[in-house]
């Protein structure tokens, strides 16, 4: 079989290999999509080795070498010709350079459950992320212009905005966060997912789902009578800040539930990505008892847990343990989507998405140029966004609030120009006076100079 009869798909950032080890799984259970060679790229060679690896132990574990051909390099313009499908998921200086950032604004008395989408820890990967996303996405411009093009990198929201911007390719960013939240609401209902539809705006972590149906009935009466008698009652307090559980509980997101009595509508991703959109309630960290980033959804935890997830494959592909069998059961990571995309994009079969596009008048009250979490539709002619006119003044208000730092952090990470830095730290509203936000900002750069060229 030779290359044209496959198609291409080049995943950047495949170091990230729990990705590639999801994406790896789910394609080598669609059959029906046929043929691929599956391009891995990685600027840190071990990192690729070892997804590159276990990629092929995978392959061949289930006998499918003939169909799936796993190619690996380090520079990504020698594998951008030809591409069908582009993935990027970079994540610049990765946990270490996480780890990093939550310690320093927590110094600063900023307490942050997450730090990859916004406040001083989504900005300071801001900067040293989406200027390596522009220069990727120039590289696809000028190899594989038409390539369908999808993002997974954090700040979602920044990344999306500026491959746009300077480059004019129709970036589309998926995150499995909406679809998490979808299947939750159908659980708190003991409704079959499939049996419910939502309708929804907003900005990666902080999408409103205004409406929700079962069988095409308004589901929402039936959610606020369960959640105002669970938070009647006093919590478990494991169930607060807890990251990691089965079965929800209205004590798992109480703040989000607090923002669906005020606007009638629930925020995705859930309390963890979205009390950072209100820093002006948690201005000390405290959440119902806990500490955020600390014993509230613990980032060291969360941090810890990936490691451990990825020193476990690293064994696998150098063959000390076995190879993970159950890795090939549906595995709903953030790459659950994309299969489901590409088949609907392969076969035109119209299936809706969340997605992450620019805007352009599809949420009315938002910059065209931002970057929007809408419905979208997969065709054979890529995504075709959904336009969302019934949001609403006051939510649609709050998400154009929380634009502006998007803009001045874009601008500041693309120019090097620390002082917009500065603002953009204060429009993002976690730190209103300037010489706090001044101090922050240049520990931040300070500390992570090896990945801010652009600032030396």
């Amino acid at each position: 079989m030779t290359t044209t009869d496959r198609r291409v798909l080049v995943l950047i950032g495949a170091g990230s290999a729990v990705f590639t080890r999801g994406l790896l799984a789910d394609l080598i259970s669609a059959e029906d999509l046929g043929a691929w060679e599956i391009r891995l790229v990685d600027v840190d060679s071990t990192a690729l080795d070892v997804a590159a690896d276990l990629a092929e132990a995978m392959v061949a574990a289930r006998g499918v070498g003939d169909s799936i051909r796993v190619v690996r390099s380090t520079d990504r313009r020698a594998v951008l010709p030809g591409a069908d499908f582009i993935v990027t998921c970079v994540g610049v200086g990765g946990r270490p350079a996480w780890q990093l950032d939550h310690e320093i604004v927590q110094k600063h008395g900023v307490y942050q459950p997450v730090g990859d989408s916004i406040m001083p820890g989504g900005i300071s990967r801001l900067l040293r992320t989406t200027p390596v996303l522009v220069e990727i996405a120039h590289d696809i411009a000028d190899l594989a212009p038409d390539a369908f093009f999808f993002n997974y990198s954090n700040p979602m929201t920044a990344n999306v905005q500026a491959i746009h911007q300077q480059t004019g390719l129709d970036v589309v960013g998926l995150c499995h966060g909406m679809h998490h939240i979808q299947r939750e609401l159908a659980q708190l209902i003991d409704a079959p997912f499939d049996e419910t539809s939502t309708l929804y705006a907003g900005i990666n972590h902080l999408t409103f789902i205004y409406d929700f149906r079962w069988k095409g009935q308004d589901a929402w009466p039936l959610i606020r009578e369960r959640v105002h008698r669970e938070l009647a009652e006093a919590p478990d307090p494991a169930d607060i800040g807890n990251i990691f559980y089965e079965k929800p509980t209205a004590w798992h997101n109480p703040f989000a539930w607090e923002l669906f009595d005020r606007y009638g509508a629930f925020a995705a991703a859930g309390d963890r990505h979205v009390v950072e959109f209100f820093p002006e309630r948690f201005q000390s960290g405290d959440y119902y008892g806990k500490k955020l980033g600390i014993d509230a959804f613990s980032l060291p935890e969360i941090l810890e847990w990936g490691e451990n997830r990825y020193q476990g494959m690293k064994r696998q592909a150098l063959g000390e343990e076995p190879l993970d069998q159950s890795i090939f059961e549906r595995s709903g990571g953030e790459q659950e989507q994309l299969i489901a995309i590409i088949r609907s994009i392969t076969f035109d079969s119209r299936e809706m998405f969340s997605c992450n596009v620019v805007n352009n008048g599809a949420v009315p009250g938002l910059p065209d140029w931002s970057a929007v979490e809408i419905p979208g539709v997969a065709t054979a002619r890529g995504i075709r966004p959904i336009a969302v006119p019934d949001l609403g003044k006051p939510l649609t208000a709050i998400l154009a609030r929380r634009l502006t730092s998007v803009d001045l952090a874009v601008e500041a990470a693309l120019t090097g120009n620390r002082d917009l830095v500065v603002e953009a730290m204060i429009a993002d509203g976690a730190i209103f006076d300037a010489d706090r936000a001044a101090a922050l900002t240049d520990d931040l750069i300070a500390a992570q100079a090896q990945h801010l060229p652009r600032f030396a």
